[in-house]
C-alpha cells in the first residue's frame, strides 16, 4: 500500500539532548515536554501540532535545554503525510483518553469513598474541607490534561458529568455535616 503524500496538518517538531548528567534536568525537560503533550517519534525528537502556543510552548522549552547545556533545534510548519499526521494524531488522543481515565477511576474512587463513610459515620465540617481539597486536585489535574488535549478528547469524555457528581456528594456531605455541627460553619 502506498502512503499518501498529500500534507495534513502542520507541526512543530523539537529534537533536543540534554546531557545525562545532573539527571534533574532530563527529568525537568521530560515533565515539561509531558505538560505540553508532546507525541514522541523517537528519543530527543517530539512533535506538536503547529499552533501559535504549541510553537511559543516549543520555544521556551528548547530555550531550557539550551540553558542546561543541551541541544534543542526546532522546526515550525513541518508538513507530515496523510497516514503519518493521522497515526500521531491517534498517539496523542490515545494518551490524553488514558489520562481522562485514569481521572475517571479517581472520582469514582472518591465518590465510592464518601458513600462507605457516610454509611459508617458522621461527617465534620474539617473532613468536608479534606474533600474540597480532593475534589479541587480533580479539577485541577482535569485542567491540566486538557491544556494538552490538542485533540480535542474531553468533549467525548463524560468527566463533566463525573465531577459534577463529585460536587454534588461533596453538597451532600457539608449539608449533614452542617446538621451535624451547626455552630462549626461561618
Amino acid at each position: 500500500m502506498r502512503k499518501s503524500k498529500t500534507p495534513t496538518m502542520s507541526w512543530v517538531l523539537l529534537i533536543y539532548t540534554v546531557p545525562s548528567e545532573p539527571s534533574r534536568k532530563r527529568a525537568a525537560v521530560w515533565r515539561d515536554l509531558k505538560k505540553a503533550g508532546v507525541v514522541y517519534l523517537r528519543d530527543g525528537v517530539c512533535v506538536l501540532p503547529g499552533s501559535e502556543a504549541t510553537v511559543a510552548t516549543v520555544h521556551e522549552i528548547a530555550a531550557k535545554i539550551d540553558a542546561f547545556g543541551g541541544e534543542a533545534t526546532i522546526i515550525e510548519d513541518v508538513r507530515l503525510d496523510a497516514e503519518r499526521s493521522a497515526a500521531i494524531e491517534q498517539q496523542g488522543r490515545a494518551a490524553r483518553a488514558a489520562e481522562y481515565a485514569e481521572i475517571a477511576r479517581e472520582a469514582e474512587g472518591f465518590l465510592a469513598h464518601v458513600t462507605r463513610e457516610r454509611e459508617h459515620r458522621e461527617f465534620t465540617v474539617a473532613d468536608v474541607e479534606g474533600l474540597e481539597v480532593d475534589v479541587a486536585k480533580l479539577r485541577r489535574w482535569t485542567e491540566q490534561v486538557r491544556a494538552r488535549d490538542h485533540g480535542d478528547v474531553y468533549a467525548a469524555h463524560p468527566l463533566d458529568e463525573l465531577l459534577g457528581r463529585c460536587d454534588a456528594a461533596l453538597d451532600d456531605v457539608l449539608v449533614d455535616a452542617s446538621e451535624h455541627d451547626p455552630e462549626a460553619l461561618p
